[in-house]
């Protein structure tokens, strides 16, 4: 039976039960952690991690994750944000897609909270910036404080610096994050916002962007703005506001509903309206001028709006990657890559193959019968012993003994079997005979009612030139059928074809999982198959070995292996193997 603590200590694993939790594609491999809009990729790490290093790859899934299904990428490819608008947007977004997953899959809250608290809250990742970039630092605290208010006084502090330096700026974002909080809904929401609060700091930056109250305009200023002309163009590039005046007033001081439904670029300004009792009120604050700070001030925030994305603080995102790319290049040799599921070429078996499968697949499926057994439990009944059954209790007035509640038990087949066929280039010479042992098997699991399945590894190569990859064949619940006539090439990634079978079975409903590989030679790395090995026994999987004229597999699975150097070989071996299973289990 799988034990679910020892899955949700190895990395491989808990990355798969997250992947289909969520509905999204998790891949575990190489160097770089990132996420391409529809796979969350993680670099290869060790098998087992510190549970803080674990904590922040889950962290990782959860936040990506939340991005793949609420984030809608096209929507941000158009709005071709400058790189402040960018970051701010991320903030937001981040904020936002991580509340929005939160509600349907409350246990990650928790994960967020500890994420967010280990990050943004440790002194080890305070530094030297110029002014500007405390804006900022201190937007992001603002947002994530939302939520872990353990980051209050670092962001207060940060915040009393920031009203020093440029006096004004903090209450205008403040007026722009109200509205973030209860009416972002969306991506184009985000997006907005993010518009907004870049123009806030142009305002400030360039005192001549900002909008001209309408009683402070002559007649002259007005007949030009009837033209189309308008004051409130910045440079933040949030597109045009339109010729009605009202819609050049700055909205960050007005209180009202922002509707993201129908936005479009500019359309956080438009989509303000305070209503009838605010008018008046809303009005004072409109023709407020959003203040004066000093030259040096005004230089800081031109370079912040024109900073680089390499100059910018990083996002959360960002911050997790790097934590995870350092730790995968300082565990190189020890690294765990899982395989890649890919297509492979395989045709139909000859009707010699089949026939000659067959015979060892009758004599095999004889003995099996008697041996892949488990105890399952069946339907509960009243008896003389056992639990007392207080709703049977009616029986002792006509002298029933039988108030009871027994669990019998009965034999039963509940086990899945998934047969890893090496398919490397060294396989050229036994391929015919490793095809014909994996039809055989599955045949005869098959007839025995059991949950069976084949995969061949490798499978075609990736782009980037890995044979980390697997084909399958015939898939758990598929019927199985003859077409394993496969062709060999690449190498021998049978611990990554492991970590992959094994994500594969976790979410199977059988309580027995074995897992058979046919194999003729040794791994490509012998440290990732003893890892995978090591943490699926432990996990609850059992793997046993069959190896095809040659020993090499005892190597890994020490007493748990068989050679088999022809079809009369294979139902004998076979029974032995699965016979010793059985006893020491």
């Amino acid at each position: 039976m799988i034990d679910t603590r020892a899955v949700m200590r190895s990395l491989p694993l808990v990355a798969s039960v997250l992947g289909r939790k969520y509905g999204v594609k998790v891949e575990i491999g190489g160097m770089d952690a990132y996420t391409d809009g529809k796979t969350i990729h993680l670099p290869a790490l060790p098998s087992e991690v510190p549970d803080s290093l674990l904590a922040m790859a889950r962290g990782y899934l959860d936040h990506e994750a939340a991005h793949v299904r609420e984030t809608d990428f096209s929507v941000l490819e158009e709005a071709k944000l400058s790189p402040l608008e960018m970051f701010v947007w991320n903030t937001v977004e981040d904020w936002r897609a991580e509340h929005k997953l939160a509600s349907i899959f409350p246990g990650c809250r928790q994960n967020f909270d500890w994420l967010i608290a280990h990050i943004f809250g440790s002194e080890e990742r305070d530094e030297s910036v110029q002014p500007a970039m405390n804006i900022l630092n201190w937007l992001l605290l603002e947002v994530r404080s939302w939520d872990v208010q353990a980051l209050s006084n670092k962001r207060d502090t940060l915040a009393g610096q920031l009203d020093m330096d440029f006096p004004g700026v903090r209450p205008k974002i403040e007026r722009v994050l109200k509205s973030v909080r209860a009416n972002c809904r969306s991506t184009q929401d985000a997006i907005d916002f993010a518009r907004e609060i870049a123009r806030v700091l142009d305002q400030f930056a360039n005192p001549s962007t900002r909008p001209v109250p309408t009683d402070q305009v002559d007649p002259e200023q007005q007949n030009t703005q009837g033209e189309g002309k308008s004051p409130a163009s910045t440079s933040s590039g949030s597109g045009e506001v339109g010729n009605n005046q009202q819609k050049q007033e700055n909205p960050l001081e007005t209180e009202g509903t922002f509707s993201g439904g129908d936005a479009q670029e500019g359309s956080a300004v438009e989509d303000y309206s305070p209503t009838t009792d605010q008018a008046d009120s809303s009005r004072d604050d409109r023709l407020d001028d959003p203040g004066e700070i000093g030259e040096d001030a005004r230089d800081h925030l031109l370079d912040l709006l024109g900073a680089g994305e390499d100059e910018l603080p990083q996002s959360l995102g960002d911050i997790l990657a790097d934590a995870l790319q350092v730790n995968s290049s300082r565990s190189k040799e020890s690294a765990v890559t899982v395989a890649v599921p890919t297509t492979k070429n395989a045709g139909p078996l000859s009707v010699d193959d089949v026939l000659e499968a067959k015979q060892a697949s009758m004599a095999l499926r004889t003995r099996l019968q008697g041996l892949l057994q488990t105890k399952i439990l069946s339907r509960a009944s009243s008896g003389r012993r056992g639990r007392l059954d207080t709703g049977q209790l009616h029986r002792l007035a006509v002298s029933d003994p039988r108030v009871f509640h027994v669990k019998a038990e009965r034999v039963g087949i509940d086990t899945a079997v998934h047969i890893l066929l090496d398919c490397s280039g060294s396989m050229v010479r036994r391929i015919r005979l490793a095809c014909q042992a994996c039809y055989a098997v599955a045949s005869a699991l098959d007839a025995s009612k059991i949950n069976v399945a084949v995969t061949a590894f490798p499978s075609s190569q990736l782009p980037s030139g890995s044979y980390s990859t697997v084909a399958p064949i015939i898939a758990h619940g598929q019927k199985v059928h003859i077409g394993l006539d496969l062709t060999p090439a690449g190498g021998t990634p049978m611990g990554e074809a492991l970590w992959w079978v094994m994500q594969d079975m976790l979410p199977l409903s059988e309580r027995r999982k074995i897992i058979l590989v046919v194999t003729d030679g040794e791994p490509d790395s012998m440290d990732c198959a003893v890892q995978a090995i090591e943490q699926g026994s432990r996990a609850g999987f059992e793997i046993y070995g069959i190896g095809i004229t040659s020993p090499g597999i005892n190597m890994l699975l020490s007493g748990r292996s068989v050679v088999v150097n022809s079809m009369a070989d294979l139902a004998p071996a076979m029974f032995v193997l699965l016979e010793n299973a059985i006893l020491r289990r």
